[in-house]
C-alpha cells in the first residue's frame, strides 16, 4: 500500500471545447507518485453564489483501461440541466497493476473528498447523483456500499454496468475464475440503496441481461426503485453511440423529473 495523502483544490488548464470559465481540474488524491483528478463542467448560467446539483461519472475500461473522456457529452447535458458535472479518473490495472477493489477505494475516496470541499466546488450536498458505465457503473454502485457510513447519493445512472462480481459471474469467468464478494453489489444490497436507472442492451455479454433483472428483482425486494431500460439487438457499450447518448438522456429526464430533481 502506497501512502494517502489528500489534496484540496487544484486547478489545471480547460479542456480545450468548452468554455475557459466552465471546466476545472481537482487533483482529490496521491498515492506516492500517483495523481488522480477530476474534470469539473459547471453549467453555462454558473453563479458562484448558489449550489448546484451535481452528479459524478465514472468512465468504464475492465478496471484495466483509461477512457477519462467517455463521459464529456454527457457531462455537457447536464450541465443544460443546470447540475454541475464530475468525471473522475481512477487507478487502473494497465497503468498501475491494481485491480477493481482499489479502484472502488479510489470512488469512495473522489466522494469525500468532494463532500469535504462541497463549498467550494459549489455543490449542494444533498443533491448528488453518481453514475457510470460498465466497470464506472460497478464503482457508482460501489459508492453507496463500498466502506460507506452513511449514503448521500440521491440516484444512480447506470450504463451497461457490471453488478455482480462473485463465483459463476461473466466477470469471474474473465478473470479466470477469480471472484470478489466484497465489491460485488448484488450481494451487498439493502434497504437504503437510492433508487437507479440502468440502461442494458439485450445481447450484452460483459454482464448479461439476465443478471441485470435478478438484480432488478432483488433490489426491489428491499423496496427500492430500479428502473431497467433494454434495448434490444445491442450489445456492450452501446450507449457511446450518438443514437443512444440521445435516447437514454431523454430517458434520464423523465428519471430525475419523477424524483423532482428537473422543474422541466
Amino acid at each position: 500500500m502506497g501512502k494517502l495523502v489528500f489534496v484540496f483544490l487544484f486547478f489545471s488548464p480547460c479542456i480545450n471545447s468548452f468554455s475557459q470559465s466552465n471546466v476545472s481540474a481537482h487533483i482529490y488524491k496521491k498515492i506516492d507518485s500517483i495523481s488522480l483528478d477530476f474534470k469539473l463542467y459547471k453549467p453555462d448560467s454558473f453563479n458562484e453564489n448558489e449550489k448546484y446539483s451535481t452528479v459524478i461519472l465514472f468512465h468504464g475500461g475492465g478496471f484495466n483501461t483509461r477512457y477519462e473522456n467517455q463521459f464529456r457529452r454527457h457531462a455537457k447535458y447536464f450541465n443544460s440541466k443546470n447540475f454541475i458535472s464530475i468525471t473522475p479518473v481512477y487507478r487502473i490495472k494497465s497503468l498501475h497493476g491494481t485491480s477493481a477493489i482499489e479502484s472502488c477505494d479510489d470512488a469512495k475516496d473522489l466522494i469525500d473528498y468532494i463532500l469535504l470541499n462541497a463549498e467550494k466546488l459549489n455543490i449542494d450536498k444533498n443533491k448528488i447523483f453518481v453514475g457510470g458505465g460498465s466497470a464506472g457503473g460497478l464503482l457508482a454502485l460501489s459508492t453507496t456500499f463500498w466502506n460507506v457510513g452513511s449514503n448521500i447519493v440521491k440516484g444512480l445512472i447506470l450504463y451497461n454496468p457490471i453488478v455482480d462480481t462473485g463465483p459463476n459471474s461473466a466477470f469471474s469467468k474473465r478473470r479466470s475464475g477469480k471472484y470478489n464478494l466484497d465489491i460485488s453489489p448484488i450481494h451487498n444490497l439493502d434497504k437504503n440503496f437510492p433508487p437507479s436507472i440502468i440502461f442494458h442492451g439485450s445481447l450484452d455479454e460483459m454482464e448479461p441481461i439476465n443478471k441485470i433483472k435478478k438484480y432488478k428483482q432483488t433490489i426491489q425486494e428491499y423496496g427500492v426503485r430500479c428502473d431497467v431500460i433494454e434495448y434490444p439487438g445491442q450489445g456492450h457499450s452501446f450507449f457511446n453511440s450518438q443514437e443512444f447518448f440521445v435516447k437514454t438522456s431523454r430517458e434520464v429526464d423523465k428519471f430525475l423529473s419523477s424524483l423532482g430533481y428537473l422543474k422541466n
